[in-house]
């Protein structure tokens, strides 16, 4: 190998070792990047469920819209964030809420009740929310009762589904889903005594609470409603809730 040879050998060396210097910086960014993404993502998405109560939005919103909408919750609070999701559905006389829920129909339960579904869909465009969150909310326990899927006694249906999802989903809005069902809308409490969350099913349906009928609640019960069907079809490929699972769920 003659002088040039080698410098041509020498300087092919030394690109060589530098793309690949180069390249393994690039992938170390990339991770890191994907990793601050993926960590913003998941904020995102439970500051949504945990300070705002809206469960499946990872359906509806992309993660740039979510993390949007939790820019104006950190700049602006949770009222402005609220206001922005209520709109999101409700423009175009709620032509999002109708999509999401002409979609129920490829659910046999949900098929079944599309008239009531209607009326449901029809009161919150009028602004008539004391009719559809108490509407909606049996079909979350009817439909959660047909994923679980055996006749259980002194069981909450939502609760085994929510806690079964937890157990099998790693993602954070799995986790919060569980979180939110547990803790708020089936939570269960003193009605002489204690503070009713904000939206809770065994305060509304037993009469207990008279101030729970706003558009926020009622969006959030068609999310929620949205949500286990979501979970129905998922089921569909899925095995049977486990026996332990179903036995913790108390009322």
């Amino acid at each position: 190998m003659n002088l040039h040879e080698k410098d041509v050998a020498q300087t092919t060396a030394e690109w060589m070792s530098q793309l690949q210097k180069d390249l393994e910086d690039s992938s170390r960014e990339f991770a890191a990047a994907m990793a601050e993404y993926e960590k913003e993502q998941d904020e995102a998405f439970k500051i949504l469920a945990l300070h705002g109560g809206w469960l499946g939005m990872e359906r509806h919103f992309t993660s740039s819209q979510a993390r949007l909408v939790v820019q104006l919750y950190r700049t602006e609070g949770a009222a402005a964030m609220n206001d922005a999701i209520a709109n999101y559905f409700n423009i175009k006389h709620c032509a999002r809420l109708s999509e999401m829920t002409n979609a129920w129909s490829s659910t046999p339960y949900l098929r079944d009740r599309q008239a009531i579904i209607r009326d449901a869909v029809s009161a919150h465009r009028e602004g008539h929310f004391t009719l559809t969150v108490p509407a909606l909310l049996p079909l979350v326990e009817g439909l959660s009762a047909e994923i679980v899927g055996i006749a259980i006694r002194n069981q909450n249906v939502v609760k085994a589904v929510a806690r079964d999802w937890k157990r099998r989903e790693a993602e954070v809005w799995a986790q919060v889903f569980a979180d939110v069902v547990e803790h708020v809308i089936y939570k269960s409490y003193d009605f002489g005594n204690d503070r009713a969350p904000y939206l809770n099913r065994h305060g509304i349906l037993h009469g207990r609470v008279p101030d729970y009928a706003d558009k926020l609640n009622s969006l959030r019960v068609f999310l929620l409603v949205d949500a286990i069907a979501h979970l129905w079809h998922e089921k569909q490929q899925k095995t049977p809730l486990s026996t332990s699972t179903i036995a913790s769920a108390t009322l």
